[in-house]
């Protein structure tokens, strides 16, 4: 497996991270993180570079919740959309929390909640474990993007100015700055919730396609892939959404296996799903195409202390019923 890199010559970017990495061509896709939980605290910044050293995250972090926690940043007017009856008033004698589950269909069920100030974290946890149905208010769709400064420089630079721009773009979406998700590389990243897709690469008009969902889904060099599957399903999956298109998000993916080689640079794929265009399975075999240094952040890639697998099909077939 080699490594890939373009002179920064004819490149023609500079040694930060995101600027650089997509100069080398690289594909995001097979890098999103795993998650059926999401629990997103409203946090005023700055933030830490670790969200685990504020005592809260710290805190809840021991108790073993089995989610991903993010700091999100509060709203400018204190109002948060699906709590709106506290919160338009200015009565908010709380934290505004939003926890996001993997539904039995594949996407997520989002609920906002106001938990007090007082013994914060174990009201969170209770909300986590005990899962509530008649607490809280339905969220609404969001857009997450990482404006972790204090972790890289272009998440907060890039993410920061791309969550202003898509939020007076769309102004009835709830657009939120959250901390770090992992890939700074594949900076402006996010997240779509419900569907709990990842992005990367991300810009405003990127941005307008994948919300209207109009056009050509801009996966290549965009779509990190679903929270739903591990790394190497992630691009069998992404290889369906292309064939697909949009329609493939009314699909619900029924079972995946993966088998990873000994030398754990390739893994064989079995997805099946159900949906408007009947039953399939597709079998893949995914595969490290080469490796691509992860730069710290304004230094050259001789200073890289890690590199990681650019993922990518080698073979796929694809069975239906149609």
């Amino acid at each position: 497996m080699s490594v890939g890199t373009t002179s920064m010559a004819s490149a023609g970017a500079s040694f930060r991270c995101a600027p650089w990495t997509r100069a080398q061509g690289a594909d995001p896709i097979g890098t999103a993180l795993v998650c059926d939980l999401f629990v997103l605290i409203e946090t005023p910044p700055p933030w830490p570079e670790e969200i685990g050293d504020l005592p809260l995250f710290a805190e809840l972090g021991r108790r073993g919740l089995g989610a991903r926690l993010l700091a999100v940043r509060p709203p400018a007017d204190a109002v948060v959309s699906g709590a709106a009856a506290e919160l338009v008033a200015g009565v908010r004698a709380g934290v505004g929390v939003t926890i996001w589950r993997r539904s039995a269909a594949g996407g997520f069920t989002g609920t906002d909640h106001v938990v007090p100030d007082e013994h914060l974290a174990d009201g969170i946890t209770r909300l986590v474990r005990e899962a509530p149905a008649d607490e809280g208010w339905p969220a609404p769709p969001e857009v997450l993007l990482c404006g972790h400064g204090s972790r890289d420089s272009c998440c907060g630079r890039l993410g920061t100015r791309l969550a202003l721009d898509a939020a007076a773009d769309w102004p009835d979406l709830r657009v939120r700055r959250c901390s770090h998700t992992g890939g700074h590389r594949f900076a402006p990243t996010g997240f779509t919730l419900p569907d709990g897709l990842a992005w990367g690469f991300l810009d405003a008009e990127t941005l307008d396609t994948i919300l209207r969902r109009d056009g050509k889904p801009p996966l290549r060099g965009h779509y990190r892939g679903t929270t739903a599957l591990d790394m190497w399903a992630q691009v069998t999956e992404s290889a369906l959404f292309e064939r697909f298109g949009w329609s493939w998000l009314d699909h619900r993916i029924t079972s995946v296996s993966t088998q990873v080689a000994p030398d754990r640079r390739s893994a064989d794929v079995r997805l099946a799903w159900d949906g408007p265009s009947g039953p399939g399975l597709a079998e893949s075999t995914v595969e490290n195409s080469r490796t691509i240094p992860v730069l710290v952040c304004g230094e050259p890639p001789e200073n890289a202390k890690k590199a990681a697998p650019e993922k990518a099909l080698r073979t796929l077939t694809i069975h239906t019923s149609g």
